[in-house]
């Protein structure tokens, strides 16, 4: 059967400009008088694929901290690696209204006074890891970046050379691209882009004791600031970024064992599975088959 490449509706109407493939809903109704399974293709539905950020840019002041390199790093896998859901991102249009009487039968006529952009909002979540690495690291973001509870300015100015002259929002946040792709990962549907991102805290950090319960795995919900912008212009950059990951031969499938050889602390054990075929092949009664 031939495939209905026509199903598409390509960079025209209202998507003139922008070929991410989506289909043309003239065709695949299957709610009039019968189906029509001549256009079942077109019955498919819209399932949005996870998220992929990408870190764009880091707080100014991480490069007056010890080892600056490893602040980015962290900033950056923290957000791309480890973060486990990513929430609040929105880009639905609200429109206020208002109405007058449309006679005295109860029917009104309504007008358009406001339009919205639902705002977004970002919540990372994530599983804590040994050693409370990741609030330890917030905690000195907070502390250093933004402020310290007790003398209210940041400790970057109790470093050495002063810390940085100004305290502006590029110092302390940083910037996500947020990138929603299609199904085949290569296009993108839309893309957020977030500034001004930094920690609205910690997180809960307690101490307890009760030998009578299990312990348990430390979770993280770490809200974020952040200064959204979605348009055709964040997408096209999205897909920019997109493009520029090259996935050729990325295929987990046939990537080689990340354990090669055995550890010479069980390779010296002479009483394991290997050794059992060499003793019984070296201890053969003749010739006898």
């Amino acid at each position: 059967m031939a495939r209905l490449t026509d199903a598409l509706l390509g960079a025209k109407a209202w998507s003139t400009g922008n070929d991410m493939p989506q289909l043309d809903p003239t065709l695949g109704g299957q709610f009039g008088w019968a189906t029509n399974p001549a256009e079942w293709v077109s019955a498919q539905a819209y399932v949005p694929r996870n998220l992929i950020p990408i870190v764009l840019e880091s707080p100014e002041f991480f490069q007056f901290m010890p080892d600056p390199d490893k602040w980015v790093m962290a900033w950056k896998v923290m957000i791309e690696k480890h973060a486990r859901t990513i929430e609040g991102l929105k880009a639905g249009l609200t429109v206020e209204v208002a109405e007058h009487a449309f006679g005295g039968g109860g029917e009104f006529f309504q007008e358009f006074t406001d339009v919205k952009r639902e705002r977004s909002t970002l919540t990372i979540n994530m599983v804590e890891k040994y050693g409370n690495v990741f609030q330890n690291f917030l905690e000195r973001w907070i502390m250093y970046g933004l402020m310290h509870p007790e003398t209210k300015t940041p400790l970057t100015a109790t470093l050495e050379g002063g810390g940085p002259g100004d305290n502006l929002a590029d110092w302390y946040g940083g910037t996500i691209a947020f990138i929603e792709p299609d199904p085949t990962g290569k296009r993108v549907v839309r893309t957020w882009i977030s500034t001004n991102v930094w920690p609205q805290g910690t997180g809960a950090i307690e101490g307890k004791m009760d030998k009578t319960s299990a312990l348990s795995i430390k979770e993280l919900s770490v809200e974020m600031t952040s200064l959204t912008f979605i348009n055709e212009g964040t997408r096209v950059f999205g897909q920019e970024l997109l493009d520029g990951i090259n996935k050729t031969w990325a295929n987990p499938q046939v990537r080689e064992s990340f354990i090669k050889s055995i550890s010479a602390d069980v390779a010296s054990i002479e009483k394991g599975y290997s050794e059992s075929v060499t003793n019984i092949a070296t201890s053969r009664v003749g010739n006898v088959i």
